[in-house]
């Protein structure tokens, strides 16, 4: 019997939104395979391991959060603070979202412990965010400072991501931005 057909984006999507959910450690072939409506032998054709599957998912989730968010940095057309509220609303709304949400968080702390083989995509992730913001702000500060304040944003962002998890509440989010936005004035 041949495996259902799956476009290989709405696996990684689906599969983004397990790992989210559970983390590395307590996601399942089982439960991935469910969740992209496979069987579990039909699944490992697609995926040999959930490792190979990780990787995939966070290349992945990287091109396509470049490509809706961190891109908007670079569009010359708008001003700096218009395009980090528009950064910050679609990210808002990503974060919010099941299918992406805060997996290159939920991943890192995976990571850092027993997959280390992960880390320099989760770097290299949060380095991006960090030259898109950085980008933004080189139009008020050194290239340097800019820098700095946007490894900071960075971190500001993720932790209100959590607390906003915790708490059911994107509050945090919109007064990180609201900080970040008081930078661009």
């Amino acid at each position: 019997m041949r495996p259902q057909k799956i476009s290989r984006a709405e696996l990684l999507g689906l599969c983004a939104n397990v790992f989210k959910r559970y983390g590395y450690h307590g996601t399942t072939m089982d439960a991935l395979a469910g969740a992209c409506g496979l069987t579990k032998a039909s699944f490992y054709h697609h995926y040999p391991n959930k490792e190979a599957l990780m990787s995939d998912v966070l290349v992945w989730t990287h091109e396509w959060v470049n490509e809706k968010v961190f891109s908007i940095a670079y569009d010359e057309s708008r001003t700096p603070k218009k395009r980090l509220l528009d950064m910050a609303k679609k990210a808002k709304n990503l974060y919010k979202d099941d299918s992406i949400g805060c997996l290159m968080g939920v991943i890192a702390v995976d990571a850092t412990y027993s997959l280390p083989e992960l880390m320099p995509q989760i770097r290299q992730f949060l380095n991006d965010w960090a030259e898109a913001l950085a980008h933004l702000f080189e139009t008020r500060m050194s290239k340097t400072m800019a820098l700095k304040q946007a490894k900071q944003t960075v971190a500001d962002y993720e932790g209100a991501i959590l607390l906003s998890r915790i708490y059911g509440d994107f509050s945090c989010f919109d007064r990180a931005t609201a900080r970040v936005e008081g930078l661009l004035e």
